[in-house]
């Protein structure tokens, strides 16, 4: 009997209450670890639209200041309609612009180019422009012409 008072092992409980111990820690970390990669791919999505908003809005605005008269109409051959927004100097068209598949597209030249995504709206009245992202970031903006008739 003296020699299993003297021992120097664990008792089952003290085991138990370590992996206890553990498992609560661990799972506090994996809790805090998840969260802040979740918050971390939010705010880098929602800062990735700002950037496109960001640089459509200057794409634009350019554009818009170029030109001196803005014509806006539905093509109706396409599934959804598609509102294009056509930005005139005279009569030469500066640029045409329309949202297609969440994607603000630009044609200036001939040339097509995607100016941001993830857009669920977009419109331009007069001097207003107003851009709808998809996550309900709304961005409005008024722009007065440089030139004028």
């Amino acid at each position: 009997m003296k020699w299993l008072r003297n021992s120097k092992g664990l008792t089952l409980f003290e085991v138990l209450t370590v992996v206890v111990i553990l498992a609560i820690v661990s799972m506090l970390s994996i809790s805090i670890v998840t969260s802040a990669t979740k918050q971390q791919l939010e705010q880098s999505t929602h800062n990735r639209d700002i950037k496109h908003i960001s640089f459509a809005l200057k794409v634009i605005t350019k554009d818009f200041r170029k030109s001196d008269d803005l014509d806006s109409e539905k093509d109706e051959t396409t599934d959804p309609p598609t509102e294009l927004h056509t930005l005139l100097l005279g009569e030469e068209i500066v640029s045409t612009y329309r949202l297609e598949n969440n994607q603000i597209i630009r044609n200036s030249n001939g040339n097509e180019e995607v100016i941001a995504s993830g857009i669920s709206k977009f419109t331009i009245r007069g001097g207003t422009i107003e851009i709808i992202s998809e996550d309900g970031q709304t961005v409005t903006t008024d722009i007065t012409q440089r030139r004028g008739k």
